[in-house]
């Protein structure tokens, strides 16, 4: 059976996100890059390289639904034909992309507010929200896949896992056989991954303890016996598990840090991020810092309960 195949598609800012392409019955690919030009001419060089067009395609997955990994889902299915087969919420936020970003871009800026950032650092994030709107495309999934279920791809029976954290949506699919998964941005070899911070309703309990969450799924992650994770973004993951715990060690680090500028008095999340990261980082990426000062605050909170 030969290896699945990385087809890297650019992404400003970030660099490449990965499409890989399984080249068996079906033939599959999982993850699509986003909804434009460059990426889709990028994909279609890297499927012509294997001897296969767009419209050779026949089945889709996902590891979550970031514009980065199924922008062009929508164009893929019109071209292809293709099956469609995702995380039952995937399926849900793919069904009504456009009104999920804005209640996503609403809940943003009030969590920035309400963490201290200023109007006008907030009002120059519009335009990453009209990146997203430009880059994305709603689309209706063929199959609803459930944690557990298995799913046939490029020759390979791949296993559902539900992992969410870095998105409410993160999904591994995982080949038991080979002991290989596709892990979209669940675990990256060289970043660490953040952690979005969403609308309550998509928490059962109003909370969305996406951190805490996160690094529990790591763990369980950490526990397979897996021979390599084949990511979203960068090189695969080869050794997984020493990986997971500098994640952790990491993560125990930050909290520290946090601990320290707090000692000096109270402080809005976006002040404590003034603290982490350089004040470029802070202004360019306020709702990411936000997320990522509040999610270390679920953490410490959750140590002092």
């Amino acid at each position: 059976m030969q290896d699945p195949i990385a087809i890297p598609l650019p992404l400003p800012s970030i660099g490449s996100v990965n499409a890989w392409l399984l080249p068996g019955d079906p033939v599959t690919l999982i993850d699509t890059g986003a909804r434009d030009e460059s990426s889709l001419s990028a994909l279609e060089q890297g499927l012509q390289r294997e001897g296969l067009r767009v419209e050779d395609i026949e089945l889709l997955l996902a590891t979550h639904h970031h514009l980065d990994h199924v922008g062009l889902v929508a164009t893929i299915q019109r071209r292809s034909g293709a099956s469609v087969a995702m995380l039952e919420r995937v399926a849900d936020y793919a069904a009504r992309y456009s009104a999920e970003i804005e209640e996503d871009r609403r809940f943003a800026r009030a969590l920035m507010t309400h963490h201290g950032a200023p109007d006008q650092v907030i009002a120059d994030t519009e335009e990453f929200w009209s990146y997203i709107r430009a880059t994305t495309e709603s689309f209706q999934a063929d199959v609803r896949l459930a944690d557990g279920d298995r799913v046939r791809a490029g020759g390979r029976s791949l296993r559902v896992i539900a992992r969410p954290g870095h998105s409410t949506t993160d999904t591994l699919l995982v080949d038991d056989r080979d002991a290989i998964a596709f892990v979209g941005d669940h675990l990256l070899a060289r970043i660490s991954s953040n952690t979005e911070i969403c609308p309550p309703d998509r928490a059962p309990d109003g909370r969305a303890r996406s951190r805490l969450r996160y690094l529990e799924n790591l763990e369980r992650t950490q526990a397979m016996p897996l021979t390599r994770l084949l990511t979203g973004h960068g090189d695969p993951v080869t050794d997984h598990r020493r990986l997971v715990t500098a994640r952790l060690r990491d993560h125990r680090r930050r909290c520290e840090r946090i601990l320290a500028i707090l000692g000096d008095g109270p402080r809005t999340a976006f002040e404590i991020a003034g603290g982490l990261w350089p004040e470029r980082t802070v202004l360019e990426q306020p709702l990411l810092v936000v997320w990522e000062v509040v999610g270390n605050l679920e953490l410490l909170l959750d140590v002092r309960a």
